[in-house]
């Protein structure tokens, strides 16, 4: 009975690491296309300044 015990904490804890480090990448990547998207939306207002005041 204590191997199953040990196999499904072996199992769990792999399970968290795997689910855990999923979502930690996906975090990563969408910080990242928020930051891509908040410095193209700065580019393009000081765009339509300089368009607009030259």
């Amino acid at each position: 009975m204590l191997v199953f015990a040990d196999q499904a904490l072996g199992q769990t804890l792999a399970l968290l690491v795997t689910f855990l480090g999923v979502g930690l990448v996906v975090n990563v990547v969408v910080v990242y296309i928020v930051a891509q998207v908040l410095a193209e939306r700065r580019q393009n207002r000081e765009y339509r300044e300089f368009r607009e005041g030259g």
